[in-house]
């Protein structure tokens, strides 16, 4: 937003006096290279370049009738138009020389050094609008400037603020091959600031007295630059708001696709509701705003948000609720086959914070959860580590409370929009050793314990994950069957009656002629994890399998019916890949020409010629 207020006047900065600045250790402890503000950040640079960049724009928001903007732009520049550029080059040799035994160091600082000599660098510019700028002198600690520039592990103490220049600032540090970046803003008082940061180490000054990892470029070093002939041209902020240069900005393939996929995903309900808009230039340019942010959804495929999207935008049922420890509470859930069966869970700023799994509705559905009250979105922002990538009970005294009532509404809502079970579910004896492969690791125990009732987890999950590691009681038939799925019952008992083929042995062992194994190449189950569910569909039962891959496989898999006299063989009528539409090819009980990639999960369809119910499981095989 252009601002047309005067600014005050400064005291005069001379520009002589420009320089980098590392404070001395003072006899101290000295910074090493493993830095405890950039490690939750390694790794993904897009995903956490656009969660703590937007986070702390939409906190700044200036006028509420218009939407922040947040621009990235990726640009070359010449090392030398770095300010600073050969103290920083020299200082970067001071460092090496300090870390000389430091393997990880030692690789950094030489990457370093030959990108400030090499004839471009990459730099990813950040800027916001609509928002209020940094305000505050370089002495003021409850001030914007300073606790972005100059404080560490702090954050806003007020406001419904994400992060609001928490551990979050260090993501672009991190996201930078020099660890160095630049920010420039224009505040309310329409007054420009300007300074450089860079995180190293430790190193000899020239003196030898051991200077401290985090520095500054300004006036005399650690003096933010105010006056505006003294900023370099490239880094002038013209209006209200700011800017983050990260200087060697580490992007690789496919970089715009990635952070816009980021964008999407964490901030897709903030753009929906005209909070936020976002445009990334990198040569060509491309804004996301809340009239073509459907299409930006099918443009780049995002999966994990589109459904989520959907659900607020054509919801099957809306539910409400005042809760005593959150207050006003929203749920939006549609139900459409192939949706994850998960809950999307957000806060006041719009940002998604985490995805739960519930299976207390047996469709498949997607669902988002917005807490807006001002209370229970500071409570909640409470129960976030600094990622801001889940809720944690044990954060906060109020947490487990806070969570269980959450859980609760949930778990009730989700079960109001059920079909009724017209017959008793039925255990089947020994099954309850054995559980779905749930994509929520964080759900499972590492080893074959009972689950405790953590997240969302319901009384239809039960026993241990499948795939893979197996025990020394090894069986035949991999169970993929909730505790609870409703079969027919008869006098006597469940009784599976075989549409085809004969029983098998408590053991799974043939007795009877219907092998199976001359059909080609069979899909070990330990290199597959799997779960399933039932539900009716217009021509009667409809089986749903989700198969995902430990290793890449290519084969068939073979499906049986489990009763309490035994396994069977089941007829099958049809096999269909649900986001493809494939149709696979079948055979005595087989499902053939499966392709399975390594941490990619395929989704199967599945119908039998039998119009009576089962409870089916992949038979086990290991070749």
């Amino acid at each position: 937003m252009p601002t047309s207020k005067k600014a005050p006047s400064v005291a005069k900065q001379k520009a002589d006096k420009l320089c980098w600045y590392f404070p001395s250790t003072g006899h101290g402890e000295n910074h090493g290279f493993a830095d405890s503000l950039l490690e939750y950040f390694q790794g993904d640079h897009e995903k956490y370049i656009a969660r703590e960049a937007i986070q702390n724009a939409v906190d700044a928001r200036l006028e509420y009738d218009k939407p922040v903007s947040v621009i990235f732009e990726k640009f070359p520049l010449k090392p030398s138009q770095i300010p600073g550029y050969g103290e920083l080059l020299d200082r970067m040799n001071r460092c090496l020389a300090f870390v000389k035994t430091q393997e990880k160091a030692v690789s950094f600082f030489k990457n370093a050094i030959a990108l400030l000599k090499s004839k471009e660098v990459s730099i990813l510019k950040i800027s916001d609008f609509n928002t209020r700028g940094l305000s505050g002198s370089d002495n003021d600690v409850d001030g914007n400037w300073y606790r972005l520039v100059r404080a560490s592990g702090t954050s806003s103490p007020k406001g419904v603020s994400g992060g609001s220049f928490g551990i979050g600032k260090g993501a672009p540090i991190a996201a930078s091959a020099l660890r160095t970046v630049f920010y420039s803003s224009i505040n309310d008082e329409n007054r420009l600031v300007f300074q450089g940061k860079s995180r190293l180490v430790s190193h000899h000054a020239e003196d030898g007295d051991v200077c401290q990892g985090v520095g500054f470029y300004g006036i005399n070093g650690w003096e933010a630059i105010r006056e505006e002939s003294n900023v370099p041209s490239l880094f002038k902020r013209e209006e209200q708001g700011t800017d983050i240069f990260v200087v060697g900005y580490q992007s690789g393939h496919g970089w715009k696709q990635k952070l816009i996929k980021s964008v999407l995903y964490n901030f897709w309900l903030a753009i929906y509701h005209g909070d936020l808009e976002v445009t990334i230039r990198d040569g060509a340019e491309e804004t996301i705003t809340k009239h073509n942010l459907k299409e930006c959804l099918e443009k780049y495929d995002a999966d994990d948000a589109k459904s989520f999207f959907e659900s607020v935008t054509n919801w099957t049922q809306h539910f409400e609720r005042d809760l005593k420890h959150l207050g006003k509470v929203s749920l939006f859930v549609r139900k459409q086959d192939s949706y994850p069966s998960k809950i999307m869970m957000a806060r006041k700023p719009k940002m998604i914070v985490q995805e739960k799994a519930s299976r207390a509705l047996r469709e498949p559905y997607a669902g988002v959860l917005i807490c807006e009250n001002t209370d229970g979105n500071n409570l909640l922002r409470d129960l976030e580590p600094p990622a801001h990538d889940k809720w944690d009970k044990d954060r906060s005294p109020e947490g487990p409370a806070a969570l269980r009532e959450l859980d609760d509404f949930i778990k009730k809502s989700l079960k109001s929009m059920g079909e009724a079970i017209a017959t008793e579910p039925q255990d089947i004896p020994g099954l309850d050793r054995y559980l779905p492969d749930n994509e929520e690791r964080d759900y499972l125990p590492s080893s074959g314990e009972a689950l405790e009732e953590t997240g969302l987890s319901t009384e239809e999950e039960s026993g241990r994950e499948i795939g893979a590691d197996r025990d020394s009681a090894v069986v035949d038939v991999e169970t993929v069957i909730h505790k609870t799925i409703v079969t027919n019952k008869q006098a006597g008992g469940v009784m599976p009656t075989p549409p085809k083929g004969e029983g098998k042995g408590p053991h799974g062992r043939p007795t009877g002629p219907d092998d199976g194994d001359k059909d080609g190449a069979r899909i070990k189950t330990s290199s597959i994890s799997f779960r399933s569910f039932v539900q009716n569909g217009k021509h009667g039962p409809e089986y749903h399998f989700a198969i995902t891959g430990r290793e890449d496989c290519e084969g068939a898999i073979r499906l049986v019916a489990v009763g309490d006299d035994g396994m069977y063989p089941v007829e099958l009528e049809s096999a269909i890949d649900t986001k493809s539409g494939k149709s696979y090819g079948l055979g005595e009980s087989m499902i053939k020409g499966l392709t399975v990639k390594n941490g990619k999960t395929i989704k199967l369809a599945v119908r039998l010629s039998s119009q009576k119910k089962y409870a089916l499981g992949i038979e086990n095989y290991e070749g």
